[in-house]
């Protein structure tokens, strides 16, 4: 803990697995975390978490863990948020990671220094670092719609909803298609007074469980195809279980499957085919209570939530980053074009569990960070990749051109370039049982 080398920001699923794989790597580190606790935004109670206390694991206990440290046999196929949290923190005990974390201390600046980095925390201290890692998360600078004319009831960001008796007695509409605003969106089927969804596009809605296993362990298990024939062949096994959506209506989607993120949720059919949920268009404008929609229908609520997502921030380091649509431009995800030792961990969209990807980034980075020490003219050969490379990591997938899309990556092909950087340097990759 004497003058650390390295600097992870962010003790959360994503800080966790770096720190994890750094300390394997007998490497000197800190974290810095704002919160009391680890857990990130699973922990409701850290200010700013977008969590809310219905919320579950829209990927598998199977599929999601931490290499090497699965998921108690005892949780749901879907852990629930309370779940996930104990889950994390026994993480973060079993491999003693709370040892090297400084809690509440949040980072509110980044100065570049010649040798690294200078950070100043929010009571005034400042600590000096050769290299810093942020893993602040993406989910904790809302999006926030706007539309023409004026709502007289209550308009708030879906990063505000704690609890479904907040919706007790209202008519509720809920605003985008991402996974919690459709959950937020059934909680308001069973508790409001009338709810709506409005969706600007047509989604994919992927069940929990196909034929009784969980829909990412039935896909996984299956052999690997061409994109587009795995695409074929799920799409029409969408049919069969699930039929046509619009029939529940719901719209039909205005891409191919895997082209956006899918929803992944068994409940919304259950609740527009009893009447409970209604689906409405994208918003054209609001007047008073009325809202009226790009088809030319109006309702009238008591309150809108904005499921809009989220902007990625770095906001103690942002001027340190190329951005786009508010996405920060990295190589592999992680690696920072614009600067040698500032590198990004967690900002990652794909369509794969979070946990394991993480470790095998983290593997990959702490790979180059000890290339750096013993080898450093190896080492920059890797970082003229960085500088000079463009790589194509969608899969032939044509992802739906929106901000939330920018930066989306395929993760059979993300660990296809993965497998070839390792090889190109000689470094190791991550298997099964290198952590225990």
């Amino acid at each position: 803990m004497n003058n650390p080398t390295i600097a992870i920001i962010g003790a959360g699923p994503a800080g966790l697995s770096m720190a994890r794989a750094l300390q394997k790597a007998q490497l000197s580190f800190i974290i810095y975390e704002k919160h009391y606790k680890t857990g990130g935004l699973w922990d409701i109670e850290n200010e700013g978490s977008p969590m809310y206390e219905s919320a579950h694991f829209i990927s598998s206990k199977t599929l999601s863990g931490f290499p090497d440290f699965p998921m108690p046999n005892h949780y749901p196929d879907y852990p629930n948020r309370t779940q996930l949290l104990a889950y994390i923190r026994d993480f973060a005990q079993h491999y003693a990671l709370e040892q090297y974390i400084s809690f509440n201390t949040s980072i509110l600046k980044v100065e570049k220094h010649d040798k690294g980095w200078k950070l100043y925390s929010h009571t005034g201290q400042a600590y000096f670092h050769e290299e810093v890692i942020c893993a602040n998360g993406t989910l904790w600078q809302p999006n926030i719609a706007q539309y023409r004319g004026h709502f007289s009831g209550i308009i708030r960001h879906s990063s505000t909803f704690k609890k479904s008796t907040e919706l007790l007695d209202k008519r509720v509409l809920v605003v985008g298609g991402g996974n919690s605003g459709v959950d937020i969106a059934c909680e308001a089927a069973s508790f409001a007074q009338k709810a709506y969804l409005s969706l600007r596009r047509g989604y994919y809605f992927i069940p929990k469980h196909v034929f009784g296993t969980p829909s990412d362990v039935f896909s996984h298990g299956g052999p690997k195809l061409p994109t587009k024939l795995n695409q074929w062949i799920l799409k029409h096994l969408l049919k069969i279980v699930v039929g046509n959506q619009t029939k529940f209506g719901l719209p039909q989607p205005d891409h191919e499957l895997f082209e956006s993120h899918p929803l992944m949720n068994s409940q919304v059919m259950h609740h527009t085919s009893h009447g409970n949920l209604s689906i409405k268009p994208d918003i054209d404008y609001l007047d008073e209570q009325k809202v009226y929609f790009k088809d030319g229908s109006s309702i009238e609520v008591d309150e809108i939530i904005l499921a809009t997502g989220y902007n990625y921030a770095i906001p103690y380091s942002e001027p340190y980053f190329d951005w786009k649509d508010n996405r920060p431009q990295l190589y592999m995800s992680l690696f920072n074009p614009k600067h040698d030792n500032i590198y990004v961990m967690g900002f990652i969209e794909t369509n794969s569990a979070a946990y394991e990807i993480f470790t095998e980034m983290a593997v990959l980075l702490v790979n180059y960070l000890k290339t750096k020490q013993y080898n450093p003219e190896k080492a920059q050969i890797f970082r003229n990749k960085v500088t000079n490379e463009s790589l194509d990591l969608s899969g032939g997938i044509r992802f739906v051109a929106s901000p939330r899309h920018t930066g989306y990556v395929d993760s059979d092909t993300y660990r296809a370039n993965l497998k070839k950087i390792q090889k190109q340097m000689n470094w190791r990759g991550y298997s099964k049982g290198d952590y225990r």
